[in-house]
């Protein structure tokens, strides 16, 4: 891990049993949204079509277990989520808990 910053933050989640990542994120357009829950499960939505496959947090790294495969985001310092072929998902501010 390159920033000892991020690092401190997900020791620090880690160890309140939190997640770094919580709540919904999308792309760009809202094509797709990924809702994070605390029982390591994520609500994946894909123009209309919904999955509920397990995630797991390690090194920066956010692993969800799909449908179709595993895919690997990488948590950026703004919180926001890089994923495969450059997709970037941020996390959606005014939602209700």
């Amino acid at each position: 891990m390159k920033n000892p910053l991020i690092l401190s933050a997900c020791l620090f989640l880690a160890a309140c049993g939190g997640s770094p990542v919580d709540g919904t994120y999308s792309d760009e357009m809202g094509v797709t949204k990924y809702t994070f829950k605390d029982d390591d499960k994520v609500y994946l939505s894909v123009m209309g079509t919904e999955t509920e496959p397990k995630y797991s947090v390690d090194d920066g790294k956010v692993k969800i277990d799909g449908p179709q495969g595993n895919m690997i985001f990488t948590l950026n310092e703004d919180g926001s989520l890089q994923g495969p072929m450059g997709m970037k998902l941020t996390k959606q501010t005014g939602e209700e808990k």
